[in-house]
């Protein structure tokens, strides 16, 4: 089991690589997104990949397994800056080249199709001769060349119309392949590459911040100052992996998945959340609803924190949050308290 680490570090590099050339030539293909795919689909137990961790870590020296952990951590960080950081492959661009290899076959179909049409017409003329010789005086010369050009045509035709079913073949197995591949698993990746980074943190260290941070910033992040005891996973990537697709841009300037998830977590981290223009009793609503996904002691710490990180009061929050349920809420407010309902409910 532990030799899949060693198996996972070059294919993260491949992984790596496509990404890359994307951000760079703009090129993709049918066999990129399978690797994509296939990676997601391989890698994607969390709890295998930890237990392949720990037998790494108890089989070797402590030099060694640092070195290769370290390894696959520097390639895992650089997929998540890739992710993060450029415009990578859509649904759009993945849908156009599963959907180009799934009609691979058009063409030579349509041309054998041709061909198989253009015989038929002469079997069955040599058939219909061949039928009918009997209903009429014939010689036995008559009757062996009748029989002869049928088979004749018959053995083309066939010959064809073999080429033909194989092309047919060929395109049904190549559209069923296609649409294993046709979703979208960056975004899935991303997320799994999060995890991975959670886990390797138990056995190797984090590489320490550079000395810029000794000096005294300005303005705090709210999220450094949080208790350590407070430095733990309020809510799982999932729930947030909703609420980022739907807030982020719309209610919360843009921020990567990575810091949103860190940011809502009041992880450490100098990424500060803000408030987009006229969003902030929108924000009070999703506050209150996301404390309530939490035991009544770890409510009270988070809200008083993310309030504070956010720059929102605790009494405009407490005459605010419920506005978009109010009886007569504003159109926008009735949309997004729709939306939170679709996640929350």
């Amino acid at each position: 089991m532990a030799g899949e680490i060693l198996i996972m570090i070059p294919q993260y590099g491949e992984l790596n690589r496509i990404y890359s050339d994307f951000i760079v030539s703009h090129t993709f293909s049918f066999d990129k997104q399978k690797f994509i795919t296939n990676f997601y689909k391989q890698y994607n137990d969390t709890k295998a990949f930890e237990a392949a961790i720990l037998e790494l870590v108890l089989d070797k020296q402590k030099e060694q397994y640092t070195l290769i952990l370290d390894s696959l951590r520097a390639e895992i960080e650089k997929n998540m800056m890739l992710y993060e950081k450029y415009p990578l492959l859509d649904d759009e661009i993945i849908s156009r080249v599963c959907y180009h290899f799934a009609d691979r076959y058009n063409i030579d179909i349509e041309e054998q199709l041709e061909i198989t049409q253009r015989l038929n017409k002469p079997l069955n003329e040599a058939y219909n001769r061949y039928d009918s010789i009997g209903y009429r005086e014939h010689t036995a010369e008559e009757e062996k060349q009748a029989e002869k050009e049928y088979e004749r045509c018959k053995a083309e035709y066939e010959k064809e119309k073999e080429e033909l079913d194989r092309l047919y073949e060929l395109q049904k197995q190549a559209r069923k392949e296609a649409f294993q591949y046709i979703e979208n698993c960056c975004g899935d990746i991303y997320k799994l590459s999060f995890h991975f980074m959670e886990i390797l943190a138990k056995y190797i260290p984090a590489a320490k911040d550079k000395p810029e941070e000794l000096t005294k910033p300005s303005e705090p992040d709210m999220q450094e100052e949080a208790p350590k005891e407070e430095q733990h996973e309020y809510f799982d990537m999932e729930l947030l992996s909703h609420v980022y697709t739907t807030c982020v841009g719309e209610q919360f300037e843009n921020i990567s998945e990575y810091d949103f998830y860190a940011c809502m977590n009041l992880h450490p981290g100098k990424c500060k959340l803000k408030i987009k223009t006229r969003e902030k009793i929108r924000v009070c609503y999703l506050i209150f609803l996301m404390g309530e996904q939490l035991p009544k002691l770890d409510r009270e710490n988070w809200k008083k924190n993310i309030l504070k990180m956010l720059d929102i009061e605790e009494n405009y929050y407490k005459s605010k949050y419920k506005e978009p349920v109010s009886d007569f809420p504003s159109d926008s407010n009735q949309k997004f308290a729709k939306e939170m309902d679709a996640i929350f409910r």
